[in-house]
């Protein structure tokens, strides 16, 4: 923490008093000495003023004062890092850092280039930097330099680490606490004062924005946008009752060719035909599948829509997903899983290559999949499934009461707590839907098993994670939020394989992996080597500069946009109280997910 007790200062002043009462109380010397002894003082006083460096005593006792006010403000400009100004002064001996103008300028520069990233110019202390450029430093007092170093260094400051992690606050988007871990990544001052001291301010900036294909082409594709932007809106195209498809005529297809034209899935024709063609067609299903839509190429409701949202949503909807790369994409492990929850894919990277990806279910708007970081440390394969106690009242005892066959159907068994099988013919069902059940319903592992052949474990809050289903069919489905919570993948068998492949140093080989498949027994093993695993939340996308979209399925854009068009809050240094995280095996297999 950057703040010191105010008791150390009392203490200060204490000390200070007393020097001063014990001076006093010493023994005077005669006159002629006494006259020397002020002259040499006010001597070595002038020459002290005369080697400190310019602003240094005002600088200090400025940073002191701002340290201590709630709510930090130089003039009208609000002081937001005024924690780490304190550190970065203090290491460079409160002389001031931005005498030189070509500082200045690369951090104009930067702040300009700020919109590319998808923020706000203006947040960094913009009009006051352009006032500095028109202003001759010969012509400034010690305070006015004072002023000026200060918002100087705190929009250098601000800008990093907006730029390095992100600007929206953990109390704007619980996401990012989620990703960030159990403390707030804390100012590397150091990394600043060399900036400063090498005069590379502008390479510094540019390079704390994440370098990823990932982020450089969503900055791509949000310039694309705002080209699009800068010449008027797309043309609304009208509701016309029935979708439109090949050998249709309309007066709204010249609308939707000029649309597709507008983001490049039309490349070629007449604009203004307005048939239905094989060319047009081709497009609207080139539209769907950026869109998130069935690529069925007919313009149907869904697909007009989507084509009306307007350009400036658009545009908010990749600043949005540009942030969230901020949060997680710097120090990314070589070796990963990131599951796109919005996107419903998980992508497995090895050694810094996508190695695989496939397609998996996530949970419903009513039980959404949190946002959060972990890593794989076990696998179990030909897992049992234990009913959690919420679906267990609200869905599998109903069931029951209406169904006797339910349990023989789905393979269920009631057990003890200890573990004792329990007659179930012998249970009164119905005196059980409103109050607590004293046994476990377990499922049998088995291919019709909830879980699968395998699932996939990894330390956190929420009991999430990743396993297999009996139910492949909805994999076909385009929009894929489907289960309680947990994710269903697609081909998890062969993930599992990779991951034990990859696992150096393991006890456990693939051709073992498989025989214990086969066998059909509940087995599980550690990695020797956890893989880190991403849950993340991306409305959009982009390869090059096209951009795809995904349907916003949990409503989590809007909280990041809004605190993105906001003013920035203070950095904050506290630290995260930590997340009580259970493994497995510290978890009760009741709070297990259902995939039925």
């Amino acid at each position: 923490m950057y703040k010191q007790q105010p008791l150390t200062f009392f203490f200060l002043f204490i000390f200070a008093t007393c020097a001063a009462i014990s001076a006093q109380a010493e023994p005077q010397p005669e006159s002629l000495p006494q006259v020397q002894t002020q002259a040499q003082s006010k001597t070595q006083d002038q020459t002290q003023a005369q080697q400190a460096p310019p602003g240094q005593p005002l600088l200090q006792k400025q940073l002191e004062q701002l340290y201590f006010e709630d709510a930090a403000h130089m003039g009208t400009d609000p002081i937001y890092a005024i924690g780490p100004l304190l550190e970065l002064y203090k290491k460079n001996q409160y002389r001031l850092l931005w005498q030189e103008k070509q500082k200045i300028d690369e951090l104009h520069q930067a702040v300009l280039a700020s919109a590319e990233d998808g923020l706000t110019p203006a947040d960094y202390h913009l009009q006051f930097i352009d006032s500095c450029l028109k202003s001759p430093e010969e012509r400034l007092s010690t305070q006015e330099l004072v002023t000026r170093d200060i918002l100087l260094s705190d929009a250098f400051l601000l800008l990093g680490e907006h730029n390095r992690h992100g600007k929206v606050n953990i109390h704007d988007a619980p996401d990012k606490k989620g990703l960030l871990g159990t403390e707030m990544p804390q100012v590397d001052v150091t990394f600043y004062l060399s900036a400063l001291s090498e005069n590379k301010v502008l390479p510094a900036l540019s390079g704390l924005t994440p370098q990823t294909e990932a982020y450089t082409n969503l900055k791509r594709g949000l310039a694309h946008y705002l080209a699009i932007a800068d010449k008027g809106d797309w043309p609304p195209i009208p509701d016309g009752g029935k979708g439109l498809k090949l050998g249709m005529s309309s007066s709204r297809i010249p609308l939707i060719r000029e649309r597709l034209f507008l983001t490049g899935e039309l490349t070629q024709g007449e604009l203004k035909n307005n048939r239905y063609d094989k060319d047009l067609a081709a497009a609207v299903q080139i539209f769907q599948e950026r869109n998130g839509l069935e690529p069925d190429g007919v313009a149907g409701k869904s697909t007009i829509a989507a084509m009306n949202v307007p350009i400036e949503t658009r545009i908010q909807q990749i600043r949005a997903n540009m942030e969230r790369i901020r949060w997680i994409l710097h120090g990314m492990p070589p070796s990963a899983l990131i599951v796109d929850i919005a996107g419903f894919r998980l992508n497995y990277f090895h050694n810094n290559t996508l190695a695989w990806t496939t397609r998996v279910m996530v949970g419903r708007p009513l039980n959404q999949t949190p946002v959060f970081r972990s890593a794989i440390n076990y696998l179990v394969l030909n897992p049992t499934w234990t009913v959690p106690p919420d679906m267990l009242k609200k869905e599998v005892i109903p069931r029951i009461i209406t169904n006797r066959s339910y349990l023989q159907n789905e393979n269920l068994k009631v057990y003890t707590f200890q573990g004792e099988e329990v007659n179930a013919r012998g249970i009164d069902w119905a005196s059980y839907k409103d109050k607590g059940f004293p046994y476990v319903l377990q499922q049998e592992p088995g291919p019709d098993n909830s879980l699968g052949r395998i699932k996939f474990m990894f330390p956190n809050p929420y009991h999430v994670y990743l396993h297999d289903t009996p139910s492949k069919s909805l994999f076909s489905r385009n929009t894929r939020a489907l289960s309680h919570g947990c994710i269903r993948v697609q081909s998890p068998l062969d993930l599992g394989r990779m991951i034990v492949d990859h696992d150096a140093n393991s006890k456990m080989s693939v051709k073992q992996y498989d025989a214990i498949l086969a066998a059909g027994k509940t087995t599980g093993f550690a990695l020797k080597t956890p893989l880190p695993v991403f849950l993340v939340y991306t409305t959009a996308r982009a390869e090059e500069d096209i951009v795809f979209f995904n349907p916003d399925v949990y409503d989590r854009d809007e909280a990041v946009i809004k605190a993105l068009n906001r003013p920035p809050r203070a950095l904050e240094q506290a630290t995260i109280p930590a997340e009580t995280l259970k493994t497995e095996k510290e978890q009760p297999d009741n709070h297990e997910e259902n995939s039925l």
